[in-house]
């Protein structure tokens, strides 16, 4: 009997009586192998769940920090689809920017025709390399056209006398003007309307100080009562230099510009050539 069993005795207190209890020693050991077995179980599972936590945390972290990288590259994505979109929306501007200058210089008479503008966009990739290089040559090329084409005034200023028929100031009889006048304090800067070679600089009866200029095209222009000239004849000029001075030389009533066009020896409305519409 004391093999099998264990007498646990609890001492009394405050005159209360002893008890004691008899506890069999193969359940005991039983029960202490199954709390030790439980432990070791329990220590198992929090070590494994600690770790599959660990883990765990540590794919969510790879997790997020791809989905960043993603959202970063959809970022970029759109931004590049964004920039493709305005570049190819700015190509088919500058193409019909293009078209529309051709038409202005036919409407002038004179025949530029870009090759492949006007249809290459339905056989070559407006987004491609060679195209936009092609656009960027007929741009520069417009360009130099327009440089060479006497457009907009000498001088800024309000118009007193229009092209064509008139009241002469001195005569008072009904002559042809041949330009326009354009008033304009004395001394402002008169410049050329075009680039091209100065053929005349000097004192014209009736027109005073005057400067005549070649240009591309058949185009004469002509500058007249200008109170000094800045160039002599030879020389080439830009478009936009300062060829002379306001003045008031010659038959005229102030200071003005007396502003010619000229085409094939003949004579131009200077207001289409200074004020373009499209």
């Amino acid at each position: 009997m004391k093999d099998k069993y264990i007498n646990i005795i609890i001492v009394g207190y405050g005159g209360k009586k002893a008890k004691s209890f008899r506890v069999n020693l193969r359940f005991l050991k039983g029960a202490a192998v199954a709390s030790i077995s439980g432990l070791a179980g329990l220590m198992l599972f929090s070590t494994f769940t600690f770790y599959e936590n660990r883990y765990l945390k540590g794919e969510l972290a790879k997790l997020t920090q791809e989905r960043e990288q993603l959202q970063a590259l959809l970022e970029k994505e759109k931004e590049k689809s964004s920039y493709l979109q305005s570049f190819k929306e700015k190509v088919e501007l500058l193409e019909s920017k293009l078209m529309t200058i051709d038409k202005f210089l036919r409407r002038k008479g004179i025949r530029r025709v870009p090759s492949n503008i006007g249809g290459a966009s339905s056989k070559v990739d407006i987004l491609d390399v060679e195209y936009v290089s092609f656009l960027h040559n007929e741009a520069t090329k417009f360009e130099k056209y327009l440089s060479r084409i006497p457009l907009g005034p000498p001088v800024w200023g309000r118009i007193t006398s229009r092209f064509g028929y008139r009241r002469d100031p001195f005569s008072g009889k009904y002559e042809f003007h041949d330009g326009v006048d354009i008033k304009a304090p004395w001394g402002t800067p008169v410049r050329a309307t075009a680039e091209g070679k100065v053929i005349y600089a000097g004192w014209k009866a009736g027109y005073g100080k005057t400067v005549i200029i070649k240009h591309a095209f058949g185009f004469r222009t002509l500058y007249a009562h200008m109170s000094k000239i800045k160039v002599k004849p030879g020389r080439w000029v830009k478009s936009g230099q300062i060829i002379g001075y306001v003045g008031s030389t010659g038959r005229s009533t102030g200071p003005h510009v007396h502003y010619e066009v000229w085409r094939y020896s003949r004579k131009q409305n200077p207001l289409k050539y200074m004020y373009v519409r499209w």
